[in-house]
């Protein structure tokens, strides 16, 4: 949708383009004033029709990305996306890649929360005084833990790969309800669904992301259908063939992907996309 300056202001997909395009300009006393904002300044339109609704998803993320219409939320805020740094000095959260980031994350609202729960956890030294003594009686085996181990913890679980926090901050739970402070308990037991939240989708973008060939189909009519090449969480081959067909696939890439905040997103549309349609099937 673009407003009379020819700016586009919203970047939508739809199976029924008429019917979704009415329901925007029917009288409806459930449209907010964003949206009401948004069709008075609709001047025109432009369709872009494709093959499937994977298609349609990443373009769609595409072209927010590019230029992140007014009217658009979902993927229109990647320059917000975070790096994290570890290091004996602290936990820092960064625009911007470096050589010993990690990330990006989608979670950016997220990671300093988890950051904290995670410096307390592993009792760092940047935990005001009052905390650690807390701290310190509910896991004090931690003390014997050297500093470089903490930090390695740290570090592979904000790469998805091992959840060592999750088992500490279980240690901790039993520790308080043993001690009959259920209250406490409880709120720590918030605190780990978060770190199994954040946990759970770093993981498994870290796995789908590391895949060096997947391929799969999606149907387009009874007789034909359209095949995707993944290789490393990127699309690098598609064909549209007929039942009898084979689909030919090409090298897969040599090495994974660097995930950066462009590239991010429509890793993310794909795993998920695939992990749907895995389950119809």
């Amino acid at each position: 949708m673009k407003d009379q300056y020819d700016t586009i202001i919203y970047v939508g997909k739809a199976k029924n383009l008429k019917q979704r395009v009415r329901t925007y300009f029917q009288k409806n006393n459930q449209h907010s004033k964003k949206v009401l904002r948004m069709i008075f300044n609709i001047h025109d339109f432009e369709i872009i029709q494709v093959d499937t609704e994977l298609d349609a998803l990443l373009l769609e993320c595409q072209l927010i990305q590019k230029y992140h219409p007014l009217y658009n939320h979902q993927m229109n805020h990647t320059l917000q996306y975070s790096y994290v740094t570890i290091s004996a000095s602290g936990i820092e959260l960064s625009n911007s890649m470096s050589d010993y980031s990690l990330g990006p994350f989608r979670q950016y609202k997220k990671i300093p929360v988890v950051s904290q729960i995670l410096s307390e956890i592993y009792q760092m030294p940047w935990v005001n005084h009052i905390t650690m003594h807390t701290l310190v009686k509910q896991l004090p085996e931690m003390h014997d833990i050297p500093m470089t181990q903490r930090l390695e913890e740290i570090t592979t679980f904000f790469q998805g790969s091992e959840p060592f926090a999750l088992d500490w901050m279980t240690k901790r739970i039993v520790r308080l309800s043993e001690q009959l402070h259920f209250e406490l308990a409880q709120t720590l037991m918030e605190q780990l669904e978060l770190l199994q939240s954040f946990f759970s989708q770093t993981q498994e973008l870290y796995h789908f992301s590391q895949q060096e060939e997947l391929i799969f189909s999606l149907p387009l009519t009874a007789t034909m259908k359209k095949y995707y090449q993944v290789s490393f969480g990127q699309i690098i081959h598609t064909s549209v063939l007929s039942s009898n067909e084979c689909f030919q696939p090409i090298p897969p890439q040599s090495t994974p992907l660097l995930l950066t905040k462009t590239t991010i997103d429509p890793v993310v549309i794909l795993m998920y996309y695939m992990k749907k349609t895995s389950k119809k099937g």
